[in-house]
């Protein structure tokens, strides 16, 4: 289980950095809270991740800085949306669970030669939490190293592990929209 939890990938950290150094050189304001964020995101990795639950209200958080952090290398042409609606008051999730998802529509879904589009929706009502991720797949070719059906694979047992007959997970290919649905019962 530690070994499902403690990851973090590479390539996104390297990408977030040259996005930060390009912030500094053009002396924009929005560099140092993209450093910030990116602190944030590495301190929620580091402590946070080694428990088995954490307050849903950080895990959103980290979200949060995730987007903001990949919003950087956006250009205007992308349909872009995230929404959250509900309360995440006084429930709890194993860390990191849910961005496996997020990262794989960004890491496919963004193309600067093509209509990128990128959807994502979490709702939580009572202690039921709805993840829906929706991506125009427009990268084709991804090296071996890049892929992430590991992560996806980690994340199944993940979730496996912690919600045995609590979540429902659907993945769905339909044209180039690369869908995601996850269900889970906090409770």
């Amino acid at each position: 289980m530690s070994y499902l939890k403690a990851q973090i990938n590479p390539h996104f950290l390297f990408n977030t950095l040259n996005s930060i150094y390009a912030l500094t050189i053009i002396k924009s304001d929005e560099a140092p809270n993209a450093v910030l964020k990116l602190s944030s995101m590495m301190r929620y990795v580091v402590t946070e991740s080694s428990q088995d639950f954490v307050p849903l209200s950080k895990e959103i958080e980290y979200i949060n800085d995730y987007i903001t952090l990949q919003k950087l290398r956006m250009n205007n042409d992308v349909n872009f949306s995230f929404n959250f609606v509900g309360n995440e008051t006084g429930k709890v999730i194993a860390p990191l669970i849910l961005i496996p998802f997020i990262e794989n529509a960004f890491k496919y879904g963004l193309n600067p030669d093509e209509e990128s589009e990128i959807k994502i929706e979490l709702v939580v009502l009572d202690f039921n939490l709805t993840l829906v991720v929706k991506n125009k797949m427009v990268v084709d070719e991804i090296s071996k190293d890049l892929k992430t059906e590991t992560g996806i694979e980690n994340t199944k047992k993940h979730l496996e592990y912690l919600y045995p007959k609590k979540y429902l997970l659907e993945i769905t290919e339909i044209e180039n929209d690369y869908i995601v649905s996850l269900n889970i019962n906090l409770d």
